[in-house]
């Protein structure tokens, strides 16, 4: 089933290991003519010419390109299987199709909430997504008309599915550990191992804790107008620009520091996550099987006792012939 796509958050798409998803369609903006796909923008003003940049950032939402077809704007994705960043900072659930309308806009030196009334057209998404988007700053004159109180509804969205999304890695952190739990539960020579994976696991609470703290600042954190901001002040001849740019230079810095924690965070649980199953997989039983014992095979044995067997029957043969 299709589903039109929302341009002004992020849409987790649920995409099982294998899966593909189909997005195609086309928007069109008045301000130039330009047309945007998923992944192309067409120029207007030189028919035919076509540059990478289009609708969504397929890397920062996890995603990767299968297949593309932009003669009818069309791409296949498969999800890379790592954390998209995008999504971690919006609190989403990877992998997720993140919008690039921001970009656009500030190309034509507009506001997002600007280029979006001029759109009309849609973008459709076909596969499972993680709950129906609900209405945004889409492309279609309807939808751009009520642009201000989607923006509005979109923040409230993000703070709540930030909130139920928050824990996710951290829940396949628990659910790794009393696996490993499990598999040393009732043996002593585990006590210390016991030990190190309860510190594992405060360490995950503490790394969840400074995930979301990050992904709450970053999601009402405006980069891209941060940095004009910074190069304005650097172009200003007004006396006082050279105190303002250090400090929106300083600003700047937070902002890269901060996306720097999120994404450490976010590994963060992933090496936890991945140690806690690389413990479960080593305390498995039976670990270290293979196909031919190294004593007392009874494959070897049943053949050996069948040669044995043969060269009796040969020699049995050989005396009745004598």
């Amino acid at each position: 089933m299709a589903t039109a796509l929302p341009l002004d958050r992020v849409t987790s798409l649920l995409l099982d290991s294998g899966a593909h998803v189909a997005v195609r369609g086309l928007a069109t903006t008045s301000l130039d003519g330009s047309s945007f796909d998923a992944a192309v923008q067409w120029d207007a003003l030189s028919p035919g010419a076509s540059r990478a940049g289009g609708l969504f950032d397929f890397a920062a939402g996890g995603l990767r390109l299968v297949e593309q077809h932009p003669e009818r704007h069309e791409y296949v994705l498969a999800a890379t299987g790592a954390v998209g960043p995008a999504c971690a900072a919006a609190g989403a659930e990877s992998p997720c199709l993140v919008p690039r309308l921001a970009e656009l806009a500030h190309e034509r030196l507009r506001t997002r909430e600007e280029l979006a009334t001029t759109l009309s057209g849609e973008v459709q998404v076909e596969g499972a997504i993680a709950g129906a988007p609900a209405a945004g700053v889409g492309v279609g004159v309807a939808v751009a008309v009520a642009v201000g109180v989607a923006v509005g509804v979109a923040i409230a969205v993000a703070v709540v599915r930030a909130r139920r999304a928050a824990h996710v890695e951290l829940r396949r952190v628990r659910a790794t550990a009393r696996e490993a739990m499990r598999a040393m539960r009732g043996d002593p020579t585990f006590d210390r191992v016991r030990e190190h994976v309860r510190a594992m696991l405060a360490r995950a609470f503490e790394l969840d804790r400074a995930r979301c703290a990050c992904a709450r600042k970053l999601a009402v954190l405006d980069r891209g107008a941060l940095e004009r901001k910074r190069e304005a002040c650097a172009r200003s001849a007004a006396p006082e620009a050279g105190e303002a740019l250090s400090w929106l230079t300083a600003e700047c810095a937070e902002a890269a520091r901060l996306e720097s924690d999120l994404a450490s965070s976010v590994i963060g649980l992933q090496r936890i996550e991945s140690a806690l199953r690389v413990f479960a997989l080593r305390l498995r039983e039976y670990r270290g099987t293979r196909a031919r014992m190294t004593r007392a095979d009874p494959v070897d044995a049943a053949a050996s006792e069948l040669e044995i067997r043969d060269d009796s029957l040969t020699e049995a043969e050989g005396a009745t012939a004598r």
